[in-house]
Order: C-alpha cells, then structure tokens, then sequence
C-alpha cells in the first residue's frame, strides 16, 4: 500500500505515524513545505517567551523518518493533482504515485496587502525566530502594535505584555471573536486589555503602513499610530490552487464525510484544511486547533487502513488573554445557531454563553467561568437542551 501525505504538520504527521504502526509494510511518503521536522505550535509563544528553549519546541528529529521508514520530503510543495491516474506532482518536478492520498496542509496568514520590515506574522517557527530578531533591535519605549482580534493577536498581547511593552491594538469589528462573541461577552473583553494598559481602537481599518523599507507605524481611521513592530492576526488562507482540476469539492476548506474522505475515492482531508461532517454536532465543520488537527490524523490512518468509523469530538481551546481564561468548546459561531444564552455578566467578571441548535446544546463559550466545562461538554455529547443544565450561580 502506497500513502502520500500532504502537509508535515500535526495532522499529516499524526497519521503517518499511526500508519506506520499498523502496516509495517507500507510505502508512506510525508511532502512537507517547511524545511523543519515536526514542532509543536503550541509551544511556539513559551519559546517566544523564553520560557522553552527552541531544541524543545521540536517533537521529531530529522532521523526520526529515517528510523520509521517515511519518506519525508522538507521544503516541497504540491502543484497537481492527478485522481485518474492517481498521482501528485511536486515542486521536486517529480510525480508521486498513491493508493491513498491524505491532504493535511493546513493554512497560512492571510497576508497585508501592502509589507515592511517590522511586520509579523506568527504561524511557524521561522516567524518565531524573525519575530525574536526584531524583538532584539528594539530600543526602550518601543511601542508594540497589533492588528487583529483572534487568537494570533491574543499570542501576540501575551508576548508584548510580558516583555513589558507598551501596546497598541486596533481590529475591524467592535469585539474579540465576533462570530462567536455576543456584545456582552465582547464587552468583557475589551474590558480586560483596556484594564491591562491597552490603548484599543475598535471599528478601526487598517489603510496603510508608514515607513520606507523599516516600519515607523500603521495608519487607520484615527490617525497613524506610531509602532516598531506590527503584529499581523486577521484570519488564515488554505491554498487549494493544486486542486484546481481534480474534482475535489471545496467550501471553508475541503469538504468531507464523517469519515474525513472527500467525494474522490481515495481521498481525504484531516486537521485545519478539512470541512468535515460533524456528527456531534450535526453539521460540516472546519476546526482549527492542535487538539482537533492531532485527533483527525490519528482518526484518519484508521479510516485509510480500512476501518469505516466515523470521527467523533467534542472540540476545546483555551487561551488566556491578560488573565482572562477563555474556552472554546465544539461549535461556537453565533449565525449557526437557534439560540445563544448567557450565564454570568460583565458585572460579576464571567460569562458564559450556550449554543443550541434545534433544542439541543452544541456549543459554549466560556470567560472566566472554567467550573461550566463538564457541564457543556457532557450537554454537548449526550444532545441535552439548555433547559436541562444546572448552573452554579455566583
């Protein structure tokens, strides 16, 4: 059995392993853009911190492959897929053969349109590094700016404020995670960076970057703000160009059944490029998170090797911004659901918010309110409605 794999992060090299556990036999073939072996992105904000060194952000050696028998192909990328002849040609100029192809790419930043030096993009470990170098260049009383209201900007808040720097954010919409957040919640957060010395521009476009070739600062509505760095979190791209003619049905991201296969025999998609029939929550879903991406890699090499189960989770993230824990769990897009209802207020410091779709519970977002978890979790498996849960009240 030939396995190609596409993509050489947490997803593909989840399910290359397990593959390799189960068919000792089998050619696997990993076609990895970056140059580096597998890393925890994860980590990527400690070691930004300090608080790793970079030797322990890596979870795989180089010769790691060698030792389990996987071709692994650093620094290429796809350009063609074949699903009649069932092949792949690389930006190697070769074309690789499959029995079972897994797309596992993932996603990029989507980029500013216009750049200098000073902006900053944080997904790989090579943005970590740049970003570590321009840390290094700056001179006492450097202003730090962000633009973005994700989860890249949360990484990037949390680095600046540690390094004690001072803070200018600025973000299109009123709140944090608007397509999750109602105002009330969003409210909180705001509440939180503007407490933690943040100055905070919201409803803010940003229309250009002052500076020749070094960044001097980055203009918006209400003026420029003077920045040395900026920090870029505005939502990520897939690349799909390479599929362009194979058949392969796309939406948010490549569409798949339960069983991440996708409508091309042979087939299939895991981790943050993958739309995936949701099961749980009744849906196609894209989830981007280590957690979901590692799961869907371990699921996957079951389905490819031949056993027909569906993916089932319930999906979490956490993160904490300036102390506020926020946790994510399954689906969290307010224009998907019936209902959203909240528990707790921007008074008492935690809100949390239940997602129901057709009387059944099958999201939560929760500020500060950690102790609703279990519950949520347990709603969102055993499809129970809002009026069934017992909060505890403050």
């Amino acid at each position: 059995m030939r396995y190609l794999i596409i993509g050489g992060g947490i997803a593909g090299m989840t399910a290359g392993e397990a593959l390799r556990k189960s068919d000792a036999k089998a050619e696997i073939t990993i076609v990895d853009e970056e140059q580096h072996p597998l890393y925890s992105r994860v980590l990527l904000g400690h070691y930004l911190k300090g608080k790793v060194p970079r030797e322990r952000v890596f979870l795989k050696q180089e010769d790691w492959y060698h030792q389990h028998t996987i071709e692994w192909l650093p620094g290429t990328i796809a350009e063609h897929l074949d699903v009649k002849n069932k092949f792949v040609r690389l930006s190697n100029g070769r074309e690789y053969p499959y029995d079972k192809l897994l797309i596992a790419t993932g996603t990029a930043p989507r980029p500013l349109d216009v750049d200098l030096r000073g902006v900053s993009y944080l997904r790989t470990i090579d943005d970590a590094d740049h970003l570590l170098q321009l840390l290094s260049e700056q001179k006492k009383g450097a202003r730090m700016g962000i633009y973005g209201s994700g989860f890249i900007a949360c990484e990037y808040l949390e680095l600046f404020r540690e390094l004690g720097l001072p803070i200018t954010l600025a973000f299109r919409g009123d709140r944090f995670w608007s397509r999750a957040l109602l105002p009330e919640a969003g409210e909180l957060v705001n509440k939180v960076l503007v407490e933690g010395g943040v100055e905070l521009h919201t409803h803010s476009n940003l229309q250009d970057l002052v500076g020749e070739k070094e960044l001097k600062g980055f203009v918006i509505e209400e003026g420029t703000q003077e920045v040395s760095i900026l920090g870029v979190g505005i939502g990520v791209v897939p690349d799909f160009t390479w599929l362009a003619d194979a058949g392969v049905e796309i939406g948010k991201g490549i569409k798949t059944d339960e069983f991440l296969q996708t409508n091309v025999p042979d087939v299939f998609a895991a981790g943050d490029v993958a739309e995936f029939k949701d099961v749980v929550l009744g849906r196609q879903l894209v989830i981007m998170n280590w957690q979901n991406a590692m799961s869907q890699g371990r699921h996957v090499a079951k389905v490819m090797s031949g056993e027909q189960v569906p993916f089932e989770l319930v999906s979490s993230y956490s993160i904490n911004v300036f102390g506020l824990e926020a946790i994510f769990l399954g689906d969290v897009e307010v224009s998907e659901a019936d209902e959203v209802y909240v528990v707790g207020s921007l008074e008492s410091g935690g809100i949390t918010q239940v997602f129901e779709r057709n009387k059944r519970v099958v999201g939560g977002v929760l500020l500060n309110r950690n102790r609703d978890r279990i519950l949520i979790t347990k709603a969102i498996k055993n499809k129970q409605s809002f009026s069934e849960l017992e909060f505890v009240t403050d």
